[in-house]
């Protein structure tokens, strides 16, 4: 069979078999017509009347009973008879038009394809299998392509430790959450514990929780402070607990003493100091200018972590959660500091119609606009 049609080119061996999935698929309607035309249902309701007559000469049914149904099935009759006359009596010129119409579709609709396909398509591009495209240097992959290429190692390498700690910031940029804790889970099952790893781990917990800090999450932060008291991924989500649960000076403590202790140029400063303004009511100081060329030259997965996944969180919440004004203002100041005005003024917008009859809270929003860096 293959080579048969290995001499045709490809378009047209599409646009045959279009056409005859075309014709496959119009063949029924026409021969449906062909036989009500035929008369066939006036021959069904003829049998059920005499089928009718048996059944009372056999004393199956009474005679008023036959008479009622003998009405019915009548008017049906006459009703059928009259459509199959109709049809029959139809011009011959409406009938060749509607085969015309069919003929039409059959070919019209292929050879638009092929010309749309000729016009736009690139018929003459060799194929490129997928095998060919997952063959490149891993820094030419796009994240689609680099997840699943280490998917892909991983199920013939399962205790392949760096290609789990590859694929867990993969699958965070992703947003499939709940995979990225299951290999931080598979790598700290091979590797062991290390404070990197429960912190990532719970960070993705976090992720998956819409910004919540679960109990297990937690865990994996106090371990990962016990392992290194420097961690700031595990100090910063101990805080934030800290304040979910109305402990708004532990959280403090915490956050004040994490940026005491890192450098100038983490990019996650700026993203810590908004949320221990939202703690005080202050705004944050602006992010400096060796902070904002840090941030600038990092790899996309580094970028991701603390700020902006923090920010993009905080808004998912407040998508679902809106009547949280201390979570705007956290939003707000958070923009601000990350120097994105528009965002911020989207913010204040959304947040001052949630809280239209709220007084108090309006005035609040209108602080935090004045607090904003020009």
């Amino acid at each position: 069979m293959a080579s048969l049609f290995s001499g045709l080119p490809l378009w047209l061996i599409f646009a045959a078999l279009t056409g005859a999935v075309i014709w496959a698929l119009l063949r029924p309607l026409k021969t449906a017509r062909e036989r009500q035309a035929g008369g066939s249902e006036v021959a069904l309701y003829r049998d059920q009347l005499a089928e009718l007559s048996r059944d009372v000469e056999r004393g199956l049914i009474g005679e008023s009973e036959a008479e009622a149904a003998r009405i019915e099935i009548s008017r049906r009759l006459i009703v059928a008879a009259d459509a199959a006359e109709r049809e029959s009596a139809a011009p011959a010129a409406s009938r060749g038009s509607r085969r015309l119409a069919i003929v039409a579709i059959v070919v019209a609709l292929p050879v638009f394809s092929l010309a749309l396909y000729l016009t736009l398509g690139s018929p003459e591009l060799p194929d490129m299998p997928f095998t060919a495209r997952m063959d490149k240097p891993v820094t030419e992959l796009p994240l689609d392509a680099l997840v699943l290429k280490v998917e892909q190692h991983l199920k013939d390498n399962p205790e392949d430790l760096r290609g789990w700690e590859v694929v867990a910031p993969g699958y965070m940029r992703q947003g499939r959450f709940a995979e990225a804790a299951g290999a931080w889970s598979r790598a700290i099952a091979i590797g062991g514990e290390t404070s990197g790893r429960l912190a990532a781990r719970g960070e993705a917990e976090v992720m998956g929780a819409n910004g919540a800090v679960p109990p297990e999450a937690r865990a994996d932060f106090a371990k990962a402070v016990a392992l290194d008291p420097k961690e700031p991924r595990a100090q910063f989500y101990l805080g934030l607990a800290d304040a979910q649960e109305g402990k708004k000076d532990a959280a403090a403590k915490r956050w004040t003493e994490l940026l005491a202790t890192a450098p100038k140029d983490a990019p996650w400063r700026a993203g810590v100091e908004a949320e221990l303004a939202g703690l005080s009511g202050k705004a944050p100081p602006g992010p400096t200018a060796e902070q904002a060329g840090a941030a600038a030259d990092m790899a996309p997965e580094a970028r991701k972590q603390m700020i902006e996944g923090m920010v993009a969180k905080l808004a998912a919440r407040l998508d679902q959660s809106p009547n949280d004004i201390e979570g705007w203002l956290r939003l707000i100041r958070s923009y601000g500091v990350l120097g994105k005005p528009a965002e911020a003024k989207e913010a204040l917008t959304r947040a001052r119609k949630t809280f239209a009859a709220d007084p108090a809270s309006l005035a609040r929003l209108d602080d935090a606009e004045k607090s904003l860096p020009k």
